[in-house]
């Protein structure tokens, strides 16, 4: 886990982050998550991470250790309109250990670049099933970065409607209010 300082502050000191990607990649894995010193799960070294249990809650590590990302916060003001309709029981930012983490019923990253992306495994053991309500969270968060931006110039990303664009799930297009 990092230091205190750079785990609260946004700055530009990425070096753990560098040398945990080598190590990551090194073991044949794609990606990180922090793990803070009482073994409760802490963030992905650039984005926030977040659960969805099998009673549908929400649940985001506390921001007291980590960097209170901009998505992250967002999402969690937006989420009551899932728990309005009844797809989500509630929301918690609270601890959640590794093994909780791993019997999730849907892993995400919230972060600016990606806002939210389910994340499927976990040391090659699958997680839940891809996430339906991380893909309502998903399409909460553009619907309202679309609300928000209009007629400025920004990048946004698209599912359609058969999930596939450019190989992957995702594809980004520069949106200006002339087009």
């Amino acid at each position: 886990m990092k230091v205190l300082f750079f785990s609260t502050s946004k700055n530009v000191n990425y070096l753990q982050n560098v040398l945990l990607k080598l190590e990551v990649e090194e073991k044949g894995a794609l990606a990180s998550i922090w793990v803070d010193d009482d073994e409760y799960v802490a963030e992905h070294p650039n984005v926030n991470v977040g659960f969805v249990t099998h009673e549908k809650e929400l649940i985001l590590p506390f921001f007291d250790k980590i960097l209170s990302g901009c998505t992250a916060k967002r999402l969690l003001e937006l989420a009551p309109k899932l728990v309005e309709k009844g797809r989500l029981k509630s929301l918690t930012v609270g601890n959640i250990t590794v093994e909780e983490a791993k019997q999730a019923a849907e892993m995400m990253y919230t972060g600016r670049t990606i806002p939210v992306l389910p994340i499927i495994e976990w040391d090659e053991k699958p997680i839940g099933d891809v996430g339906e309500l991380t893909m309502a969270l998903s399409d909460l968060i553009w619907e309202d970065l679309v609300q928000r931006h209009t007629g400025s110039r920004f990048l946004m990303c698209k599912r359609n409607p058969n999930g596939r664009i450019c190989g992957q799930n995702w594809c980004c297009i520069l949106k200006s209010e002339s087009e």
